[in-house]
């Protein structure tokens, strides 16, 4: 019999390493006949308690798989957050995750959803399909991407269904196209041996060696630029170096392999718009394009990458420059690793604007803020 203890655990065990999970993203679950504990919206997996998951009735959400919602996506997705609100038993305060259902609906007692950053080189590749059939066959079911909420969970539905039907047994491992892993067992010692054999599949036969991502504070003169021009509105810049930066910051064409996101928990922390900079641009012209920038995007930049130089984080304060820091590393990370896989392939602007517009992931990035 599992335990919250064990769920902390894992929890925990995953959480605090970045490879796996990073800021607010991921969640995990524990399940029995009657309830599920799951991790709460934007609560941070790596130091998470007993506190920091929500309880649910499982005949309640049931229901939510039964139900009809409205065409519209804004009203769907406020009806289905509104059931899933009247199924919790306790906290009543916290908003259990987004992917509530899909957990529930997935058979094993642990769920551990994450996002690691040498599965995301796969699920953000042009190739993403094809090699998880050669890799995994029948092992893994795999998911082209949908937006998240209440239609990705129909569509997880149905082709768990569809697996059922054809292997006669639950799917351990799911992929989702340009969003993460979730992996189920009703053991937590079990999760970690598939997540395991996962990584050591996708290795072989690949060089997946990194340039050193570790970032060294910068300074220049555009980011002097930058740092001037928005202290009277109380905002934050930093630039950081690295060998793995610089390789994208080499030129336009290379910064076009990271100027869109790949992931949903991009656009949360780092939106969905940046700015490449040229090397030397004189100041009243970088002013403008700073200004230009935030007309077209309708908000500041919070990642400017300089030709040949840095990138400057601009945020509301230092917590936030690190986290937005560590996703857009990661993203890096995901678009350099990708190149073994077919190369990077972003999310399209409908996606894009579903996430931008989606109040729950609003409600997920004021959380992390805090």
């Amino acid at each position: 019999m599992g335990t919250i203890q064990q769920l902390i655990e894992i929890s925990r065990h995953y959480g605090g390493d970045p490879a796996y999970v990073i800021a607010g993203g991921g969640n995990t679950s524990f399940k029995d006949d009657q309830r599920i504990w799951i991790k709460a919206s934007g609560i941070p997996l790596a130091g998470i308690g007993e506190s920091g998951f929500v309880s649910l009735s499982r005949k309640k959400l049931g229901e939510i798989e039964e139900n009809s919602y409205p065409e519209d996506s804004v009203l769907r997705e406020e009806q289905v957050i509104s059931d899933m609100q009247r199924a919790i038993i306790s906290p009543e305060n916290l908003r259990p995750s987004v992917e509530t259902s899909l957990h529930n609906l997935i058979d094993y007692a642990y769920i551990v959803h994450t996002h690691p950053t040498i599965i995301n080189a796969v699920m953000c590749a042009n190739d993403a399909q094809q090699e998880v059939e050669e890799r995994f066959g029948s092992d893994a079911l795999y998911v082209e991407y949908t937006d998240p909420g209440y239609i990705l969970f129909r569509k997880l539905q149905a082709e768990i269904r569809t697996y059922r039907q054809r292997y006669g047994a639950e799917p351990k491992i799911i992929f989702l196209q340009n969003h993460g892993i979730f992996v189920g067992a009703n053991s937590t010692a079990e999760v970690k041996d598939i997540y395991r054999s996962i990584e050591s599949r996708i290795r072989e036969g690949k060089d997946l060696e990194l340039l050193p991502g570790k970032m060294e504070g910068y300074q220049s003169e555009l980011s002097s630029i930058v740092s001037d021009h928005y202290a009277s509105r109380n905002l934050v810049s930093k630039a950081f170096r690295s060998p793995l930066s610089d390789h994208f910051s080499s030129s336009r064409n290379q910064y076009q392999k990271i100027s869109r996101p790949f992931t949903p928990d991009i656009i949360v922390y780092c939106k969905s718009s940046y700015l490449f900079l040229k090397k030397g641009v004189k100041g009243n012209v970088a002013e403008k394009r700073l200004r230009e920038f935030e007309k077209t995007s309708g908000y500041y930049p919070k990642v400017i990458v300089e030709e040949n130089g840095g990138l400057i984080i601009l945020e509301e304060s230092e917590k936030s420059i690190r986290t937005v820091l560590e996703v857009f590393t990661d993203m890096m990370k995901i678009s350099y690793l990708s190149e073994q896989f077919g190369g990077p392939h972003f999310m399209t602007k409908e996606q894009i604007n579903f996430i931008d517009n989606w109040e729950v992931e609003n409600y997920r990035r004021s959380v992390a803020k805090g």
